[in-house]
Protein backbone atom coordinates (compact mmCIF):
# COMPACT_ATOMS: atom_id res chain seq x y z
CA UNK A 1 0.00 0.00 0.00
CA UNK A 2 0.99 3.58 -1.44
CA UNK A 3 2.05 5.76 1.80
CA UNK A 4 -0.57 8.39 2.76
CA UNK A 5 0.68 12.18 2.81
CA UNK A 6 -0.35 15.27 3.94
CA UNK A 7 -1.88 16.10 0.50
CA UNK A 8 -4.17 12.93 0.55
CA UNK A 9 -5.78 14.24 3.59
CA UNK A 10 -6.04 17.37 2.29
CA UNK A 11 -7.88 16.41 -0.78
CA UNK A 12 -10.41 14.32 1.16
CA UNK A 13 -11.39 16.71 4.11
CA UNK A 14 -11.09 19.47 0.68
CA UNK A 15 -9.01 21.61 2.28
CA UNK A 16 -5.40 23.23 1.86
CA UNK A 17 -2.21 22.07 2.46
CA UNK A 18 -1.53 24.49 5.15
CA UNK A 19 -4.91 23.89 7.04
CA UNK A 20 -4.02 20.19 7.61
CA UNK A 21 -0.45 21.33 8.78
CA UNK A 22 -1.72 23.85 10.88
CA UNK A 23 -4.80 21.30 12.39
CA UNK A 24 -1.50 18.16 12.54
CA UNK A 25 0.64 20.92 14.60
CA UNK A 26 -2.41 21.99 17.03
CA UNK A 27 -2.89 25.24 15.70
CA UNK A 28 -5.57 26.65 18.38
CA UNK A 29 -6.79 29.08 15.60
CA UNK A 30 -7.95 26.69 13.36
CA UNK A 31 -11.98 26.27 13.26
CA UNK A 32 -13.11 23.49 15.34
CA UNK A 33 -15.77 22.69 12.81
CA UNK A 34 -12.69 22.23 10.14
CA UNK A 35 -10.17 20.97 12.54
CA UNK A 36 -12.41 17.94 13.10
CA UNK A 37 -12.80 17.12 8.86
CA UNK A 38 -9.40 17.18 8.92
CA UNK A 39 -8.96 14.58 11.63
CA UNK A 40 -12.02 12.87 9.86
CA UNK A 41 -10.23 12.37 7.00
CA UNK A 42 -6.50 11.37 8.85
CA UNK A 43 -8.39 8.94 10.46
CA UNK A 44 -10.25 7.51 7.02
CA UNK A 45 -6.63 7.26 5.32
CA UNK A 46 -4.66 5.74 7.97
CA UNK A 47 -2.43 9.31 8.00
CA UNK A 48 0.33 8.76 10.66
CA UNK A 49 2.13 11.90 11.64
CA UNK A 50 4.99 11.82 14.03
CA UNK A 51 4.19 9.56 16.61
CA UNK A 52 0.31 10.19 16.59
CA UNK A 53 -1.76 7.56 14.73
CA UNK A 54 -5.00 8.52 13.97
CA UNK A 55 -6.33 5.48 12.53
CA UNK A 56 -5.93 3.95 15.96
CA UNK A 57 -6.18 5.49 19.52
CA UNK A 58 -3.32 7.88 20.58
CA UNK A 59 -2.42 6.21 24.12
CA UNK A 60 -3.35 9.92 25.43
CA UNK A 61 -6.74 10.94 27.54
CA UNK A 62 -7.36 14.59 28.68
CA UNK A 63 -8.17 15.42 32.08
CA UNK A 64 -9.82 19.32 32.78
CA UNK A 65 -9.75 20.27 36.17
CA UNK A 66 -10.47 23.57 38.04
CA UNK A 67 -7.14 23.54 40.09
CA UNK A 68 -4.20 21.06 41.22
CA UNK A 69 -3.85 23.34 43.98
CA UNK A 70 -6.44 21.90 45.60
CA UNK A 71 -5.51 18.50 47.38
CA UNK A 72 -9.18 17.08 46.57
CA UNK A 73 -8.31 17.51 42.84
CA UNK A 74 -4.37 16.82 42.98
CA UNK A 75 -5.82 13.41 44.44
CA UNK A 76 -8.95 12.81 42.00
CA UNK A 77 -5.76 13.15 39.11
CA UNK A 78 -3.16 10.83 40.71
CA UNK A 79 -6.16 8.35 40.22
CA UNK A 80 -6.52 8.97 37.14
CA UNK A 81 -2.55 8.88 36.48
CA UNK A 82 -2.41 5.27 38.51
CA UNK A 83 -5.59 3.99 36.40
CA UNK A 84 -4.08 5.17 33.01
CA UNK A 85 -0.54 4.18 33.33
CA UNK A 86 -2.14 0.52 34.10
CA UNK A 87 -3.73 0.70 30.69
CA UNK A 88 -0.62 2.03 29.08
CA UNK A 89 -1.49 5.73 28.21
CA UNK A 90 -0.48 8.86 29.09
CA UNK A 91 -2.51 11.69 30.72
CA UNK A 92 -2.80 15.63 29.81
CA UNK A 93 -3.53 17.46 32.83
CA UNK A 94 -5.66 20.83 31.63
CA UNK A 95 -6.06 23.88 34.44
CA UNK A 96 -9.03 26.72 34.16
CA UNK A 97 -8.48 28.06 37.73
CA UNK A 98 -12.64 28.02 37.89
CA UNK A 99 -13.02 30.62 34.42
CA UNK A 100 -15.22 29.87 31.76
CA UNK A 101 -12.57 31.29 29.54
CA UNK A 102 -9.57 29.02 30.66
CA UNK A 103 -12.36 26.61 30.03
CA UNK A 104 -13.47 27.13 26.49
CA UNK A 105 -9.55 27.08 25.52
CA UNK A 106 -9.28 23.64 26.87
CA UNK A 107 -12.32 22.25 24.76
CA UNK A 108 -10.86 24.05 21.71
CA UNK A 109 -7.00 22.17 22.27
CA UNK A 110 -9.67 19.21 22.63
CA UNK A 111 -10.99 19.72 19.09
CA UNK A 112 -7.17 19.03 17.64
CA UNK A 113 -5.12 17.08 20.10
CA UNK A 114 -4.86 13.97 19.77
CA UNK A 115 -6.22 12.24 22.39
CA UNK A 116 -8.73 8.72 22.87
CA UNK A 117 -11.07 10.42 25.25
CA UNK A 118 -11.51 13.60 28.28
CA UNK A 119 -12.29 13.33 31.76
CA UNK A 120 -14.27 16.71 32.80
CA UNK A 121 -14.64 18.15 36.12
CA UNK A 122 -16.35 21.86 35.87
CA UNK A 123 -16.72 24.22 38.25
CA UNK A 124 -20.72 24.80 37.48
CA UNK A 125 -23.34 23.29 36.06
CA UNK A 126 -22.41 24.23 32.56
CA UNK A 127 -22.91 21.49 29.75
CA UNK A 128 -19.80 21.96 27.21
CA UNK A 129 -21.05 19.98 24.69
CA UNK A 130 -23.70 22.45 23.97
CA UNK A 131 -21.30 25.10 23.06
CA UNK A 132 -18.56 22.23 21.46
CA UNK A 133 -21.18 19.73 19.92
CA UNK A 134 -17.83 18.55 18.06
CA UNK A 135 -17.08 16.90 20.64
CA UNK A 136 -20.42 14.62 20.90
CA UNK A 137 -17.86 11.72 19.49
CA UNK A 138 -15.04 11.90 21.89
CA UNK A 139 -15.80 9.18 24.75
CA UNK A 140 -15.77 11.44 28.03
CA UNK A 141 -16.98 11.08 31.35
CA UNK A 142 -17.80 13.77 34.00
CA UNK A 143 -15.72 13.72 37.18
CA UNK A 144 -16.40 14.94 40.94
CA UNK A 145 -20.53 16.12 39.19
CA UNK A 146 -23.52 14.29 38.74
CA UNK A 147 -26.27 15.13 36.51
CA UNK A 148 -24.05 17.98 34.87
CA UNK A 149 -23.85 16.20 30.68
CA UNK A 150 -26.96 13.74 29.86
CA UNK A 151 -25.89 10.50 28.71
CA UNK A 152 -22.34 11.10 30.12
CA UNK A 153 -21.16 8.84 32.82
CA UNK A 154 -20.77 10.94 35.70
CA UNK A 155 -18.34 9.89 38.88
CA UNK A 156 -19.05 11.07 42.12
CA UNK A 157 -18.85 10.82 45.70
CA UNK A 158 -21.79 10.12 48.01
CA UNK A 159 -22.20 14.36 49.21
CA UNK A 160 -25.98 13.71 50.24
CA UNK A 161 -24.52 10.61 52.48
CA UNK A 162 -21.73 13.15 53.75
CA UNK A 163 -24.15 15.92 54.86
CA UNK A 164 -26.77 13.48 56.18
CA UNK A 165 -23.63 11.88 58.49
CA UNK A 166 -22.23 14.37 59.77
CA UNK A 167 -25.22 16.70 60.58
CA UNK A 168 -26.71 13.20 62.14
CA UNK A 169 -23.36 12.33 64.33
CA UNK A 170 -23.67 16.57 65.41
CA UNK A 171 -27.76 15.70 66.71
CA UNK A 172 -26.36 12.45 68.19
CA UNK A 173 -23.68 14.42 70.87
CA UNK A 174 -26.75 16.90 71.79
CA UNK A 175 -25.76 19.91 69.27
CA UNK A 176 -28.93 21.04 68.14
CA UNK A 177 -27.71 24.58 66.25
CA UNK A 178 -25.58 23.78 63.56
CA UNK A 179 -23.73 25.90 60.92
CA UNK A 180 -23.16 25.02 57.96
CA UNK A 181 -20.75 26.44 55.66
CA UNK A 182 -20.51 25.70 51.62
CA UNK A 183 -18.74 26.26 49.05
CA UNK A 184 -18.42 27.38 45.32
CA UNK A 185 -16.04 27.61 42.92
CA UNK A 186 -17.61 29.94 41.09
CA UNK A 187 -18.15 32.44 44.00
CA UNK A 188 -21.35 34.01 42.83
CA UNK A 189 -23.00 32.74 45.73
CA UNK A 190 -23.45 34.91 48.68
CA UNK A 191 -26.67 34.77 50.36
CA UNK A 192 -29.51 32.46 51.08
CA UNK A 193 -32.18 33.05 49.09
CA UNK A 194 -29.84 33.28 45.96
CA UNK A 195 -28.10 29.87 46.89
CA UNK A 196 -32.10 28.41 47.15
CA UNK A 197 -32.96 29.65 43.44
CA UNK A 198 -29.57 27.98 42.39
CA UNK A 199 -30.58 25.03 44.35
CA UNK A 200 -34.06 24.19 42.99
CA UNK A 201 -33.12 24.68 39.24
CA UNK A 202 -31.29 22.28 37.30
CA UNK A 203 -28.30 22.88 38.39
CA UNK A 204 -28.71 21.17 41.51
CA UNK A 205 -26.56 18.27 40.58
CA UNK A 206 -23.52 19.96 39.73
CA UNK A 207 -21.94 21.30 42.94
CA UNK A 208 -21.48 19.09 45.64
CA UNK A 209 -22.66 21.75 48.18
CA UNK A 210 -26.17 21.20 47.03
CA UNK A 211 -26.08 17.70 47.90
CA UNK A 212 -24.35 18.15 51.68
CA UNK A 213 -27.31 20.23 51.99
CA UNK A 214 -30.10 17.82 50.90
CA UNK A 215 -28.08 15.39 53.27
CA UNK A 216 -28.18 18.58 56.57
CA UNK A 217 -31.64 19.18 55.53
CA UNK A 218 -33.02 15.26 56.22
CA UNK A 219 -30.95 14.57 59.08
CA UNK A 220 -32.59 18.17 60.76
CA UNK A 221 -36.36 16.85 59.59
CA UNK A 222 -35.77 13.71 61.33
CA UNK A 223 -35.15 15.02 64.30
CA UNK A 224 -38.31 17.42 63.60
CA UNK A 225 -36.09 20.62 63.76
CA UNK A 226 -36.16 23.40 60.52
CA UNK A 227 -33.36 24.84 58.91
CA UNK A 228 -31.99 28.29 60.57
CA UNK A 229 -31.35 30.77 57.20
CA UNK A 230 -28.84 32.53 59.62
CA UNK A 231 -27.00 29.09 59.93
CA UNK A 232 -26.23 28.65 56.13
CA UNK A 233 -22.98 30.52 55.37
CA UNK A 234 -21.11 31.20 51.82
CA UNK A 235 -17.79 30.54 52.38
CA UNK A 236 -14.24 29.70 49.72
CA UNK A 237 -11.93 26.60 50.45
CA UNK A 238 -9.08 28.71 51.96
CA UNK A 239 -7.52 29.22 55.29
CA UNK A 240 -8.61 32.96 55.46
CA UNK A 241 -11.86 32.07 54.26
CA UNK A 242 -12.81 29.71 57.03
CA UNK A 243 -11.47 32.51 59.17
CA UNK A 244 -13.66 35.34 57.81
CA UNK A 245 -16.72 32.97 57.97
CA UNK A 246 -16.14 32.23 61.41
CA UNK A 247 -15.40 36.02 61.93
CA UNK A 248 -19.12 36.80 60.69
CA UNK A 249 -20.71 33.65 62.31
CA UNK A 250 -19.89 35.14 65.62
CA UNK A 251 -21.06 38.49 64.18
CA UNK A 252 -24.30 36.87 64.01
CA UNK A 253 -27.02 37.47 66.82
CA UNK A 254 -26.96 33.50 66.88
CA UNK A 255 -26.14 30.35 69.09
CA UNK A 256 -24.27 27.56 67.50
CA UNK A 257 -22.74 24.85 69.06
CA UNK A 258 -21.13 22.90 65.77
CA UNK A 259 -20.24 24.09 62.65
CA UNK A 260 -19.79 21.97 59.14
CA UNK A 261 -16.62 22.99 57.12
CA UNK A 262 -16.16 22.17 53.32
CA UNK A 263 -12.79 21.07 53.66
CA UNK A 264 -9.43 21.21 56.56
CA UNK A 265 -8.10 23.91 55.10
CA UNK A 266 -11.02 25.57 55.97
CA UNK A 267 -11.43 24.27 59.24
CA UNK A 268 -8.16 25.24 60.23
CA UNK A 269 -9.24 28.86 59.77
CA UNK A 270 -12.53 28.25 61.76
CA UNK A 271 -10.25 26.80 64.28
CA UNK A 272 -8.02 29.46 64.40
CA UNK A 273 -10.38 32.24 65.05
CA UNK A 274 -12.15 30.33 67.70
CA UNK A 275 -9.41 30.02 69.62
CA UNK A 276 -8.43 33.67 69.23
CA UNK A 277 -11.48 34.40 70.92
CA UNK A 278 -11.75 31.63 73.66
CA UNK A 279 -14.23 29.49 72.33
CA UNK A 280 -13.42 25.96 73.10
CA UNK A 281 -13.44 23.41 70.42
CA UNK A 282 -14.98 20.72 70.92
CA UNK A 283 -16.62 21.70 74.32
CA UNK A 284 -18.68 24.59 73.63
CA UNK A 285 -18.47 23.69 69.45
CA UNK A 286 -17.90 20.91 67.74
CA UNK A 287 -16.07 20.94 64.00
CA UNK A 288 -16.68 18.40 60.83
CA UNK A 289 -15.01 18.74 57.86
CA UNK A 290 -15.98 16.99 54.68
CA UNK A 291 -12.88 16.53 53.23
CA UNK A 292 -9.28 16.45 53.88
CA UNK A 293 -5.77 15.20 54.10
CA UNK A 294 -2.61 15.21 56.37
CA UNK A 295 -3.81 18.54 57.96
CA UNK A 296 -6.78 17.23 59.09
CA UNK A 297 -4.88 15.22 61.39
CA UNK A 298 -1.97 17.78 62.66
CA UNK A 299 -3.91 20.40 64.05
CA UNK A 300 -4.96 20.22 67.25
CA UNK A 301 -7.67 18.98 67.95
CA UNK A 302 -7.28 16.79 65.03
CA UNK A 303 -10.24 17.46 62.80
CA UNK A 304 -13.54 14.94 62.60
CA UNK A 305 -13.93 14.45 58.93
CA UNK A 306 -16.22 12.47 56.26
CA UNK A 307 -13.28 11.29 54.27
CA UNK A 308 -13.88 10.89 50.72
CA UNK A 309 -12.06 8.48 48.61
CA UNK A 310 -10.84 10.98 45.85
CA UNK A 311 -7.92 8.81 44.34
CA UNK A 312 -10.61 5.82 44.00
CA UNK A 313 -12.98 8.86 42.19
CA UNK A 314 -10.31 9.82 39.70
CA UNK A 315 -9.69 5.90 39.18
CA UNK A 316 -12.83 4.92 38.32
CA UNK A 317 -13.10 8.20 36.24
CA UNK A 318 -10.07 6.80 33.80
CA UNK A 319 -11.58 2.96 34.28
CA UNK A 320 -15.19 4.13 32.68
CA UNK A 321 -13.56 6.25 30.42
CA UNK A 322 -11.73 3.17 28.86
CA UNK A 323 -14.92 1.50 28.93
CA UNK A 324 -16.07 3.55 26.12
CA UNK A 325 -13.16 3.80 24.36
CA UNK A 326 -12.68 0.64 23.67
CA UNK A 327 -16.86 0.53 22.51
CA UNK A 328 -18.03 -1.00 26.05
CA UNK A 329 -20.65 0.38 28.04
CA UNK A 330 -19.84 2.62 31.00
CA UNK A 331 -22.17 3.58 33.75
CA UNK A 332 -22.06 6.48 36.71
CA UNK A 333 -20.00 5.20 39.96
CA UNK A 334 -20.99 6.59 43.16
CA UNK A 335 -17.99 6.57 45.47
CA UNK A 336 -18.69 5.65 49.19
CA UNK A 337 -17.84 8.30 52.24
CA UNK A 338 -17.74 7.42 55.91
CA UNK A 339 -17.04 9.27 58.81
CA UNK A 340 -13.25 9.33 60.91
CA UNK A 341 -14.50 10.50 63.90
CA UNK A 342 -11.36 12.29 65.99
CA UNK A 343 -10.79 15.47 68.19
CA UNK A 344 -12.96 18.38 67.27
CA UNK A 345 -16.27 16.43 68.30
CA UNK A 346 -17.48 15.73 71.30
CA UNK A 347 -21.00 15.15 73.43
CA UNK A 348 -22.14 18.81 74.11
CA UNK A 349 -22.16 19.87 77.68
CA UNK A 350 -26.13 20.22 80.05
CA UNK A 351 -27.67 22.84 78.98
CA UNK A 352 -26.51 25.99 80.56
CA UNK A 353 -27.42 29.23 78.99
CA UNK A 354 -23.94 31.07 80.07
CA UNK A 355 -21.90 28.91 78.10
CA UNK A 356 -24.35 27.49 74.99
CA UNK A 357 -22.88 27.77 71.50
CA UNK A 358 -20.46 30.56 69.95
CA UNK A 359 -21.89 33.50 72.89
Amino acid sequence: MEKVTIRDVAGRAGVSLSTVSRVMNRNQKVDPVLAEQVLAAARELNYRSGPRAFSGRSGHIALILPTLENSYYSSIAAGVIDAAQSQGQHVLIMQTDSRRRQEDDCFRTLSTAAVDGVIFSGSDERNPLEEFPHLRGLPMVVAARRAVIPGIPHIYSDNLSAGYMATKYLLRLRRRKIALLLNFWTNDIHDYDTFLRRYHSPAQGACTAFDRYTGYCRALEEEGMGVDPDLIMFSGFSHESGYASAQELLARPLEFDGVLVSNDRCATGVLRLFREQGIQVPGQVSIICFNGGLMSSVVSPALTMVEQQNHELGRQSALQLNELIHGRPAHDVKIDVKLAIRGSTSLAPPADPASSGGK
